[in-house]
């Protein structure tokens, strides 16, 4: 039961950090792809706290969606820290809920879609922000490769996060399960021919 609990609180503390730095690259993208960047403590901390909620949910679920009997339900936990696709971050979210389940699928339809997930809305964005429409001119350098490269860096971080809790389970080994293991045993003495007359 302790070392139970020890999982936990090591996925749980694991996610927290992993999703406070994944809202720090994503904070500082923000400010790279902004024309007119603005800065403060409160919006930066926001950013910050929904992401480490988010990873955090992330890695209770991945716990959960180990376990078996009533605690599988758990594996829905992550669903609240959705919030954080809320407004601006909508286009990031197809690289969670999109690509997460597929990202380790080994099938052409499956790679296409998550290529799609991925990098489809940084190339809207792009192609909706290389142009200023007042100015008719090009957007800064930095704020089209930003939009095209650091974009799908953050979304391919979220497509990770999200196989974790979507994408297929291992296989465990049969012989963990005792069960499967006494049924494979008696299924493999049917299969044993008798011995004939020497």
């Amino acid at each position: 039961m302790t070392s139970s609990r020890h999982a936990v609180l090591r996925a749980a503390l694991i996610g927290l950090g992993l999703g406070v730095a994944w809202g720090a690259a994503a904070r500082a993208w923000m400010r790279l792809v902004s024309t007119e960047p603005e800065f403060s403590w409160v919006g930066t901390s926001m950013i910050l706290g929904l992401s480490g909620v988010l990873g955090l949910l992330i890695g209770l679920s991945w716990v959960a969606r180990r376990a078996t009997g009533r605690r599988r339900w758990f594996r829905l936990l992550f669903l609240p820290g959705l919030i954080l696709f809320a407004g601006q971050g909508l286009p990031l979210a197809p690289g969670l809920l999109v690509a997460g389940p597929l990202v380790r699928r080994r099938g052409l339809l499956s790679r296409a879609v998550t290529v799609l997930a991925v990098a489809g809305p940084a190339f809207l964005l792009w192609r909706v922000d290389r142009l200023d429409e007042t100015t008719m001119l090009s957007a800064p350098t930095r704020v089209q490769l930003g939009l095209l490269f650091g974009m799908p860096l953050l979304a391919t971080a979220l497509a990770f996060a999200g196989h974790l809790v979507m994408g297929p389970l291992a296989e465990r080994a049969q012989s963990a399960s005792p069960d499967r293991a006494r049924s494979r045993r008696r299924s493999d003495s049917r299969r044993e021919v008798p011995a004939g007359p020497a």
